[in-house]
């Protein structure tokens, strides 16, 4: 089952995908406004990093 990913930090818009690029990097990315999340080595690491983040990050 997909992991549900948090709501963009900048926007609010739940419209966030992981993104496979650059070889074998993955992070999410906010299709409304284009922000990232850190690059991952797998497309499970990049749904934790994104989700983990501290609520108040905002960048």
């Amino acid at each position: 089952m997909p992991t549900r990913l948090r709501e963009c930090p900048f926007d609010n818009s739940r419209d966030v995908t992981v993104e496979h690029f650059d070889g074998d990097d993955y992070h999410v990315k906010c299709q409304r406004c284009g922000a990232q999340g850190p690059t991952a080595d797998t497309w499970a690491e990049a749904e934790r990093l994104w989700n983990d983040r501290d609520s108040s990050d905002k960048h």
